[in-house]
């Protein structure tokens, strides 16, 4: 086995590539043994193979180029020890929240596909029963934007006389794999159970009253004693579909006793 490698050959035998091992000289995390003073070109010895695994190994545990850095110079068995606990716990910390998020989406998609979209019939108005449900309450449409869990959960829009409120549908939640729910700052609430009376709106959010309107309409005919309030859940909307004509939300209008 050869001893002395050009920065080439380095590369193509432990996987690296060049611009990254010129990068590592250029910081000072990995310099190369020897430079040829006319040249300038690199050279390796076989050894530094061990300070290359160490930094492709922290760099997989999630180190920073400044972690691997402070942690290959300050190298005991005490401080090795402490920086891979408290980066064992940071990393346990980003898979909760990766955990959250692909709940989260799972969940988005579950509840699109679930309302068969590509045979939905937005002219029904229909009665549905439902338990109670879980919602993140976001509130005003003023702070709306700025939660993540709106971009992540089904949205949900509560109209009631007071004005507008905004939340995010915790869809098929159960309660046991829940994990991190309130990093977002937000308190879980409950939609009561009852019985809705239904049906959709396709098309922009501005022309969503002539919809309320109709079901209203209908649910005079039917003799059927409404809420004044609505709420509306948003099945397609910017976050899947760039024309908000195809827009779709579902509006459900409780009945009461």
């Amino acid at each position: 086995m050869k001893e002395i490698f050009s920065i080439g050959e380095f590369s193509e035998l432990f996987h690296v590539d060049v611009q990254t091992l010129r990068y590592y000289d250029s910081i000072g995390l990995l310099v190369p043994s020897s430079r040829d003073t006319k040249t300038g070109y690199r050279h390796y010895r076989f050894d530094q193979v061990y300070q290359l695994a160490s930094i492709r190994y922290l760099r997989r545990l999630g180190y920073s180029l400044k972690q691997i850095s402070e942690y290959l110079n300050s190298r005991t068995l005490d401080n090795s020890m402490e920086s891979l606990r408290q980066q064992a716990e940071a990393l346990r910390a980003q898979w909760n929240e990766l955990y959250t998020i692909d709940l989260a989406i799972s969940r988005k998609l579950e509840f699109i596909e679930e309302q068969s979209v590509a045979s939905l019939d937005v002219r029904n108005i229909f009665l549905k029963t439902f338990g109670e449900r879980i919602y993140l309450n976001i509130g005003l449409e003023e702070i709306l934007y700025a939660s993540e869990s709106f971009y992540l959960y089904p949205t949900v829009v509560f109209y009631t006389q007071q004005g507008k409120q905004f939340g995010a549908y915790m869809f098929n939640y159960q309660d046991s794999d829940e994990k991190g729910t309130n990093r977002f700052g937000a308190e879980l609430s409950v939609i009561p159970e009852g019985r809705f009376l239904c049906g959709y709106h396709q098309g922009a959010y501005e022309s969503i009253g002539q919809s309320f309107s109709r079901i209203r309409q209908t649910g005079k005919a039917l003799d059927l004693n409404l809420s004044p309030d609505y709420m509306n859940f948003n099945i397609i909307d910017q976050f899947v579909e760039r024309d908000s004509m195809n827009f779709i939300t579902e509006i459900q209008i409780r009945i009461l006793d």
